[in-house]
């Protein structure tokens, strides 16, 4: 049995001006690999949910969006 060893940093909230410790990890899947799109505190969960899924939106969905 092989086992490995990484060294892991903590991750931080990416709402700007907050400084806490990330309890969940957002990533996404493009290309045939998984990406990390960012982190965030329990405090700036759903705030950050909405930046991250407006932010990877297609170009055809963004203008889509802004038909409405």
């Amino acid at each position: 049995m092989t086992i490995n060893m990484k060294e892991v940093y903590p991750n931080y909230c990416t709402k700007e001006d907050c400084y806490n410790t990330a309890q969940y990890e957002f990533t996404d899947y493009k290309d045939g690999k998984t990406i990390t799109l960012g982190y965030t505190c329990k405090d700036h969960l759903i705030e950050n949910q909405k930046m991250f899924k407006e932010n990877n939106k297609s170009k055809k969905e963004r203008e889509k969006d802004d038909i409405r």
